[in-house]
């Protein structure tokens, strides 16, 4: 499976288009199946074969083995079937629904009561290393589940960043207190016994088994640094991270001086119980890269660069694959042939396997560290997060070949075992048959005392660490109301505003994005580094979350992240993306989801069906309780471009690279021939604009559709067309944006037959005044007639507004000014005083608004655009007030509105009617002025 999901990265359509079988679907197939079933599964055979030895006595309820064996791997396989028909909690190694995590929960709890009652039983007095792990590992995991599979479920209280916090701490748990100790067991028990030499120092198990257990529990949170989680808990996870090196080195240490003297016999024996001494070293080798890795991940510097990228899928993979799974092999290697009474079938086999193992793992695991430092260091200097992805291409295909390496040496591995039972020869353990003989190794140890007492380990490590753990890192914060609040900070106005809950719409649409494995691919949370809140937006606020159930924070970003992408494009963009993800983003690896739409009926264009309304509403919801956010994010005031005359040696290159990039990220809209016919524009509305003819909407030279300028041209790159497929492009370089400009224009021959003019003059706005506003008010009604189109309120449904063309013949609306920035139907560039003003001055290339230039003034210019400023002012100021903004607080809001959309206002010449008048009245403006 694994091998499977590796292929999606770099043929994402591998598999086809069928739902069970996308990225999103598989992946908790493969992260679990690895958890429960490759590990799980063997260690609990491998837990049935060390117990009854270590304790002297046969297992308790012997009989219930077989009943348990079958009731796991009907967990197994019916909990994989269910995550490919789309069953999904969204929470990530917890995903399994009620029925099969009470079938986990009672299996694993049954083998806790077998083990327990053997103890109980026992002949042999000593409680081994080994047992205390096992024990460990059972009770934290029955409380890990109950924590993942109960309250983080269905505990409607503990949402937000307390569901991320509390997640935080259970998948950490599933690694750290139940793959740990339970692989920890394995090689304590098997490692003396395939290399027959006693265990090197009973003290250093003491301080691995303890410092393992007081500090682990605290580490989770690790995962969610620079998130809205308090920053004290994030602190605990790094400090507890970095200690986490102590019982590392103890373990280590440990098993190496095990080996001592024994190294020759192991490294070159050829029988069943070299091979497990191999694998098990192999694995602790592994274990040490892996642990050091992940201790020092958690610092906050490594965290900048590393986290959401593969440099946390190296360590996973050399924790997991890499130290437990060897582990449970080396393991199996021991057990086989002592369990079927035959020799090991072939040695060879048993090399290759070994031998492509390190190969392939040491090859995916390299490679996947190498990935996380270049797709960090790439972001953190600016580069576009589709830009790095690209670049993860080749070394994705790499750890396919390596993984189709590993897979190739399991293979060999069930040969072996098949081949082992069926035509080894007979095996007799060496000097005598007696489990007392095999186990001698592991008998060498002192007296015990109260620190490896049964009841301590189970009590103090067992529960009271649990507890206390969960206690401050999960409940103290949830007791605290600053992670419960519903409240965020407007950006614009710095006020506190409520959050809405979501709608049955989007709360639809939740579920079929978790559904989905949407929040896989996506993270839902900008930290305040490496440049993220100058690529996504503003950074995550705590109340943001406070109807998130669960948290969909994630710890991965194979896509952008998506916290801020409500109204970054308009609905038709997201169609057209789950409807053929490449013909809009070539280099995207998203799948796509034809589900998600109706049947299609002859050539007619497919439409969402109701599942994928509710996703595109949901995401549309996302990042927009914060406020107007997007009006100020890239600026309108844009100047470079203007020297820009490249010289005939330059002139080539130059082109060149804007062909390059537009075959990238222009071509799936504009086609390539720039007609404004690419494969994904028959879904978009406003259609992509036609560059043969010239004429482009947003200008600073005067005359009817004039040329452009670059710097317009760069402008409208950088900035992006609000509430259209046209997104902002500032992430790439500006070279870049440069370079697209100059290849657009080969697309017109106006550029080699007409002068570009001059850009208008733009005068200094005059200070805004109830009169200028009023004055504004009667020319958009009047001189100008802005009323026809835009209507009398602003909002673009005048008279004449329905019938509007373009110069192409489609339909287009007249703006709605009163609308926020990125909503469809607004204005596209904002509502900046300076680019309204070009805009009425030089009107919209290629639609009815003409140019003004000469039939108004420039000041009369300059009252129609307060007037303008001021409908989206008054209705900032409605949305704030109807998202919970104090009344005794409009006022100061409304100047700051002000001041982020005129320069004037910013600069403090505003008069104080303008913002003392009662919202939405220019009249109450004006007698205010009078008097």
């Amino acid at each position: 499976m694994g091998l499977l999901l590796s292929i999606k990265f770099h043929n994402p359509e591998f598999l086809g288009s069928l739902p069970g079988w996308t990225f999103g679907r598989l992946r908790p197939v493969h992260v679990n199946g690895v958890i429960f079933g490759s590990f799980t599964t063997t260690f609990l055979g491998l837990l049935y074969y060390y117990v009854p030895r270590l304790c002297g006595v046969r297992m308790y309820k012997e009989e219930w083995g077989w009943w348990l064996l079958w009731l796991w791997n009907g967990f197994i396989f019916i909990g994989s079937i269910s995550f490919m028909m789309g069953y999904n909690s969204g929470l990530e190694a917890a995903e399994y629904e009620w029925p099969l995590n009470i079938l986990r929960f009672v299996v694993l709890g049954l083998v806790g009561v077998q083990v327990v009652g053997t103890i109980f039983q026992r002949k042999e007095r000593r409680f081994y290393v080994a047992m205390w792990y096992t024990v460990a590992a059972l009770i934290w995991t029955l409380m890990n589940l109950i924590l993942g599979g109960a309250v983080l479920k269905y505990a409607e209280q503990v949402n937000g960043v307390n569901s991320a916090a509390l997640h935080g701490l259970y998948i950490h748990y599933v690694v750290g207190l139940w793959l740990t100790p339970a692989g920890l067991a394995i090689i304590y028990y098997f490692l003396p016994t395939s290399t027959k030499n006693p265990l090197y120092s009973h003290r250093l198990s003491l301080l691995g088994f303890w410092t393992l257990a007081f500090f682990y529990p605290f580490v989770g949170i690790h995962h969610y640094m620079y998130s809205p989680i308090p920053h004290w808990n994030q602190v605990i996870a790094v400090v507890t991270s970095m200690a986490l090196i102590i019982p590392v080195w103890a373990v280590i240490v440990n098993w190496f001086g095990t080996v001592s003297g024994r190294w020759g016999p192991v490294l070159g024996g050829l029988d069943s119980d070299s091979y497990a001494a191999k694998f098990l070293l192999l694995g602790a080798v592994y274990y040490l890269l892996g642990c050091f890795q992940g201790s020092t991940e958690a610092l906050f510097r490594l965290q900048q660069l590393t986290h959401f990228n593969d440099f946390v899928i190296a360590h996973s993979h050399l924790t997991v694959f890499g130290a437990m799974v060897n582990w449970v092999i080396g393991g199996l290697y021991y057990v086989w042939p002592r369990v079927t009474e035959r020799k090991l079938w072939s040695s060879r086999l048993a090399s290759w396997h070994l031998w492509l193992t390190i190969a392939g793992f040491t090859v995916m695991a390299l490679g996947l560290t190498a990935q996380g430092f270049i797709q960090g260091s790439m972001l953190e200097y600016g580069a576009n997060f589709v830009d790095t992805i690209k670049e993860m291409k080749p070394w994705w295909v790499t750890r396919t070949l390596a993984g189709a390496t590993m897979d190739v040496g399991l293979l060999l591995l069930l040969i072996e075992c098949y081949q082992t039972a069926r035509q080894g020869e007979l095996f007799q353990e060496e000097g005598s048959s007696t489990a007392g003989s095999e186990d001698e190794a592991i008998r060498s140890v002192p007296k015990r005392g109260w620190l490896e007492n049964p009841p301590t380990v189970a009590l103090v490590a067992g529960f009271g660490f649990f507890m206390l753990a969960v206690l401050v890192q999960g409940i103290i914060p949830f007791l605290s109301p600053g992670t419960r609040v519903t409240t965020v900070e407007d950006v614009v106005t710095k006020k506190q505003i409520h959050v809405a809950d979501y709608t049955p719409l989007e709360l639809r649409g939740r579920h079929v994005y978790i559904r989905e494995g949407c929040w896989y691919c996506h993270s839902q949370y900008v930290r305040p580094v490496t440049g993220e809140s100058q690529r996504w937006g503003p950074v995550s606020q705590t109340g943001e979350y406070a109807y998130d159930h669960p948290h969909l924070f994630s710890t991965r970003r194979i896509g952008p992240d998506l916290t801020r992408v409500g109204r970054k494009y308009g609905d038709d963009w997201h169609i057209a993306h789950h409807w053929k993800p490449r013909e809009i983003v070539p280099d995207t690896i998203m799948p796509s989801f034809p589900w998600l739409f109706e049947p299609v009926k002859g050539q007619a264009l497919p439409q969402l069906n109701e599942d994928g309304k509710a996703l595109v509403a949901y995401i549309q919801r996302l990042g927009t309780s914060i406020g107007d956010w997007r009006e100020g994010f890239a600026s309108t005031r844009v100047t470079t471009g203007l020297a820009l005359n490249p010289s005939p040696e330059t002139r080539d290159e130059l082109l060149a690279l804007g062909k390059a990039v537009y075959d990238r990220r222009c071509i799936g809209c504009h086609g390539a021939k720039g007609d404004g016919n690419g494969p994904s524009a028959v879904w978009l509305d406003p259609r992509p604009r036609d560059f043969t003819r010239g004429i482009f909407k947003f200008r600073s030279t005067a005359g009817k559709d004039s040329l452009p300028t670059d710097a317009d041209l760069f402008l409208t790159v950088t900035h992006g067309l609000w509430g259209t497929a046209m997104p902002s492009w500032q992430e790439i370089s500006e070279h870049e944006r440069l370079a697209v400009i100059q290849y657009v224009k080969t697309f017109s021959g106006r550029w080699q037959k007409e002068e570009i003019g001059q850009p208008i003059a733009i005068t200094p706005e005059p200070p805004v005044t109830a009169a200028s506003i009023e004055n504004g008010k009667t020319s958009f009604h009047g001189k100008a007639i802005c009323v026809m189109c835009h209507g009398a309120e602003g909002r673009g449904d005048g008279l004449l507004a329905a019938g509007l063309q373009d110069v192409w013949g489609h339909p287009v609306r007249p703006a709605n000014f009163t609308l926020p920035a990125g909503a469809h139907g607004g204005v596209k560039l904002g509502h900046d005083g300076e680019h309204l003003l070009k805009t009425i001055m030089t009107g919209v290339g290629g639609t009815a608004m003409p140019p003004f230039q000469g039939q108004l003034t420039a000041a009369e210019v300059w009252d129609v655009v307060h007037y303008v400023q001021s409908l989206r002012v008054d209705a900032h100021v409605s949305e704030l007030l109807a998202a919970g903004l104090s009344p005794t607080e409009e006022n100061e809001s409304r100047e700051r509105i002000w001041a982020s959309l005129s320069q004037a206002a910013g600069q403090g010449k505003i008069e104080k009617q303008v913002v003392q008048a009662a919202t939405g009245s220019a009249m109450v403006l004006v007698e205010a002025g009078k008097r």
